[in-house]
């Protein structure tokens, strides 16, 4: 996933999202100020979100990067994975 662009990022977070947590999401609700724990992310679909993601973009997230922040909204969760990939 390296050189991706930030939209491309972006697009592959949201998907990985729809495709984890399933349910009624729809892509259009799922804009960067979406806040996703307490409204489609309890521990458990944070758990195997953070798992697809790691699968899907290939690296590692450590026990720091592991924030309630990280998971707050679609914005915060992508910014952390643009760190990640850099």
């Amino acid at each position: 996933m390296e050189g991706c662009s930030d939209m491309d990022v972006l697009e592959n977070v949201i998907d990985v999202i729809i495709n984890t947590v399933g349910g009624d999401i729809k892509r259009e609700m799922l804009t960067e100020d979406f806040k996703l724990v307490g409204n489609i992310l309890d521990s458990m679909a944070v758990t195997n979100l953070i798992l697809t993601l790691e699968d899907h973009f290939g690296f590692m997230f450590d026990d720091d990067d592991l924030s309630a922040e990280a998971f707050e909204t679609v914005r915060t969760l992508t910014e952390l994975v643009r760190k990640k990939l850099n």
